[in-house]
Order: structure tokens, then C-alpha cells, then sequence
């Protein structure tokens, strides 16, 4: 068969592939050339093309001596597939749009994922003439959760959060909370996969899983920790003191979740909800503001539950409890309401001004008058100097209690006092606690207090005791100058 058969039966085999026998529709191609011509010679070279999706890509496949033979233009699968054919000398084979054959070059517009693998510059000769070219499209990175986007989880157990991405390249996986660290304390994490071990109410919130691989925006995937735990509460005041006609608001701060009911009693009877209030409870911190439509903030959110006395009668003192309750348990805690007044809390000066006296003041919050005080004092250890014969000895407590007469008005208020001890020992540490009375009783003790009699004085009564001494070093310095000055 000459030249002219063979290009006629391969223009028919790649023209009308349909219309020819089947043993010809393997395009199976096979070329005739004088012994005396040279084969085809490529005179590009090998490449690796890297395009971002999207973007268009030439592979050149030029040569000389192309002589009667037609190059052929094939895509080779990445694995396991099949090869394409994608053009016969100047003829486009594939249906693609989106390629296009300008006389030994292959274009692709829009480049996809799929484009990338190794393209085939060809002429089936004994041996075969090839060059092979390398395409690599790199896109942006996806991401998605494996783990549900919210899981509610018991307080005290360990979950562990995944997500996969893909993209060219490879991304990297970071993990980040919304509003905050994550629970290790630092600000991200990287890896696939993100584990919280023992888990508390500060460990809940929305936690992001973010591929980036430099191509396009990064992606993130979502999933949020909701923790499950029993009440815990907080009371504004363990004590309030208060008084008849008074207005009084006993609160108690509740954490929970699922969001605990809570009820309250009085001396052990449940109080009506016409006395109650709940509201949402945001912490304060200076500078800062929380953004209640961020679910990390709802783990730092409790509901401020209260109860309203107005107004106060005696029958309303005693002892209110706050029972928050849910389906992991129950938490109770005690608000005291009382007429007696809060311990003192001392003012004066623990150092003294006088040798042999102090005088002790002090604050007390009570709703009603002060009619009554004691003070206990003793020393904290014996004086080295100490030569008075009514001494009060480590240990032993001396006493002092007055009647004051009460001052005008209630309400809640400081009532300040002073009182004055008299005969105490010169530079000598002591030890005082304070209590007061209204008419509904003593309060209890105040923190103990140190305090002492005038030092400075000490330091001249140590010498008088010694006044010989004293002296006969002096005398004996004086002599010892005058013999150094003698020659």
C-alpha cells in the first residue's frame, strides 16, 4: 500500500470511527516512510505546567521533519483509567469545548481539577517518537466536619472533633475557637483532628476547622460543643442584714445546662414564683463586651434568679435556700437573712502613739442602733522591757464591755465607734477582737487584730536600768582617746 492509501484510511479512521469496521476503531495507527527519510524530531522539551484552576494552559508539541506522519495528542490516565485521544495532526478528537488545537499545540481554557495528569505528544513509529508534558492544576481547599456540627456532651468526658480537606495543594488543618483559646490555652491547633479531654463548661462553644493551602480564601468547617453539667450557683450575699420596713433582694446565680428550674424556700417552705425574678446574667469585665449570638459566650452566660421581700417583716428573718435543679443533678445554697449587725472591722492603726494607752476604732454595718460593745485583748508575748506589776500575760484575755447610748435612725449603714484602753504596758504587742450588740443580739467576733503601744520610748528606759554601765564605757573610751593623743 503506497503513502497516499495509508493517510486516506487514517483521515477515515479518525474522520468517521462509526463507519469503519471494528478492526479498525481501535485507532491503531501505523505509518509508512521511505527507509531514506529521517523520523520526526520534537523540539520542545519536557515541562510540568502549574496553573490555578480556572486559568488557561498551552501544551506545545512542535517538531521538524514531521516527513507523511501525523502527531497524535493523547491524555494519559492518572491510574487505573483509560487514555484519551485528543487530536490526530490537525484534527480536535475530543468533544471538549474548552480545548483547542492550533497547529502543533494544545489549548485549554477554564482549566478544572480534572485537566491535571500527563499529556502525550506522539508519533507511532517503530520505535516511537514521544514527549511527555505535565500539568498540575492547583484549586482552593475544601473542608467538611466528620463529627456532627453540634453534639452535646456530659461534663467530665473526653470528645474528640475531625474534619478532612482536600485541594492542590495539600492544605494545612488548623483548629481555632470562636471568642477565645482553646482549652490546651493556645490559639490554634494543628491536625486533623482536635481532642478535649474532661471536659468542663469552659470548654463549650463553636470551634473552627480551617484548611488554607495559599490558593484562594481558606476554608472552615463549624462544630459546636455544648456541655451538659448540674447546677452550680452563686450567691451576691451569703448574709444580708436588714430590718422591719426594709426592701430586699436575695440573689443567687445559676449555671446549668440543660438550664436548671430553680425554686426557693423559707425556713423550709417553698415560696411562691410571684416573689421571683429571672433574668439573663452577663459577667463583668471592665473593657470587655460579650457578644451574646456567640455560642462561646452562652458558656460564660448564667440566669441571676431573685427574690423580692417588700416590705420586711420579723417573720421574715431566717434562712432562704436556692435549689437549682436539671437533669444531671441538683445544688442547693443558703442566703442568711438577719437584723444582727456584721462583725466589726477594725480602722485604727496597728502602731500606737502613746506609751500606755490605744485607742481601737472600728465600722459596723447594722439596720438598727448599736447599744453595746466588748473587747477582748491580750498580749501576743511578754515585753523584754516590761516591768509593770498588773501585767496581763500571754494568753489571758482582759475584757472591756460598755452601754452606748444608741444613735438616731435606722437602715443599713456603718456605725462607727472608738473606745480607748488605758493602762497598757510601753512597747508591748497586743491582740483585740471586738463584738457588738442591737436589739436582735450580738454580731459575732471581728478578725483579730495586732496592735501596740508606743515603741520609740523603750530604747531610752532599756539604758536607765544599766546607768553604771553606761558610764564606765564611757569613761573607759575617754581614756583610750587620751592615750592615742599622748605621744
Amino acid at each position: 500500500m503506497n503513502v497516499s492509501a495509508w493517510y486516506c484510511l487514517l483521515t477515515l479512521l479518525v474522520l468517521t470511527p462509526q463507519g469503519v469496521p471494528k478492526s479498525y476503531q481501535n485507532y491503531e495507527y501505523e505509518y509508512y516512510y521511505p527507509e531514506s527519510s529521517d523520523p520526526p524530531v520534537f523540539t520542545a522539551r519536557p515541562q510540568t505546567f502549574t496553573v490555578e484552576v480556572g486559568q488557561s494552559v498551552i501544551i506545545p508539541c512542535d517538531y521538524n521533519n514531521p516527513g507523511p506522519n501525523k502527531l497524535i495528542i493523547k491524555k494519559l490516565p492518572a491510574s487505573g483509567g483509560t487514555e484519551k485521544l485528543l487530536s490526530v495532526g490537525s484534527h480536535k478528537v475530543t468533544p471538549d469545548q474548552r480545548i483547542s488545537i492550533t497547529g502543533s499545540r494544545l489549548a485549554i481554557s477554564h482549566t478544572r481539577p480534572r485537566d491535571a495528569g500527563t499529556f502525550l505528544c506522539h508519533f507511532d513509529l517503530e520505535p516511537p517518537v514521544q514527549l511527555r508534558h505535565t500539568l498540575d492544576v492547583q484549586y482552593p481547599p475544601s473542608v467538611r466536619g466528620l463529627v456532627p456540627p453540634e453534639q452535646h456532651v456530659a461534663r467530665g468526658t473526653s470528645v474528640t472533633l475531625e474534619c478532612e480537606a482536600h485541594g492542590n495543594p495539600e492544605p494545612i488543618i488548623r483548629w481555632s475557637r470562636q471568642g477565645g483559646k482553646l482549652p490546651s490555652g493556645y490559639h490554634t491547633s494543628q491536625g486533623s483532628r482536635l481532642t478535649v479531654e474532661n471536659v468542663d463548661r469552659k470548654a463549650e462553644g463553636t470551634y473552627l476547622c480551617t484548611a488554607d493551602n495559599g490558593i484562594g480564601d481558606p476554608a472552615s468547617a463549624a462544630m459546636t460543643l455544648i456541655i451538659e453539667y448540674p447546677p452550680e450557683i452563686t450567691r451576691e450575699k451569703a448574709v444580708v442584714r436588714t430590718g422591719e420596713g426594709d426592701n430586699v433582694e436575695l440573689v443567687c446565680i445559676v449555671h446549668g445546662r440543660p438550664p436548671p428550674d430553680v425554686v426557693w424556700t423559707h425556713d423550709g417552705t417553698p415560696l411562691p414564683d410571684t416573689m421571683m425574678d429571672t433574668q439573663l446574667h452577663l459577667p463583668t469585665h471592665s473593657h470587655t463586651t460579650v457578644d451574646t449570638s456567640d455560642s462561646h459566650s452562652h458558656s460564660l452566660l448564667a440566669h441571676r434568679h431573685s427574690l423580692s421581700i417588700n416590705p420586711v417583716t420579723e417573720k421574715d428573718l431566717g434562712a432562704y435556700v436556692c435549689i437549682a435543679e436539671n437533669a444531671h443533678g441538683q445544688k442547693n445554697e443558703i442566703i442568711q437573712m438577719t437584723a444582727l449587725p456584721e462583725p466589726p472591722k477594725i480602722t485604727s492603726s496597728p502602731n500606737g502613739g502613746e506609751s500606755r494607752s490605744y485607742t481601737l476604732t472600728w465600722d459596723s454595718e447594722s439596720f438598727y442602733p448599736i447599744t453595746d460593745f466588748i473587747i477582748k485583748y491580750r498580749k501576743t508575748h511578754l515585753g523584754v522591757w516590761q516591768t509593770s506589776e498588773n501585767m496581763v500575760m500571754a494568753g489571758s484575755w482582759a475584757n472591756v464591755s460598755r452601754t452606748v447610748e444608741p444613735k438616731a435612725g435606722i437602715g443599713r449603714q456603718p456605725r462607727s465607734m472608738a473606745y480607748t484602753l488605758t493602762n497598757l504596758d510601753v512597747a508591748t504587742d497586743y491582740l483585740a477582737v471586738v463584738r457588738v450588740r442591737n436589739k436582735y443580739g450580738w454580731s459575732a467576733e471581728s478578725q483579730r487584730f495586732h496592735f501596740s503601744t508606743k515603741k520609740a520610748l523603750a530604747v531610752l528606759q532599756s539604758t536607765s536600768g544599766a546607768q553604771g554601765v553606761v558610764l564606765m564605757t564611757l569613761l573607759l573610751s575617754l581614756v583610750l582617746v587620751l592615750l592615742l593623743l599622748v605621744p
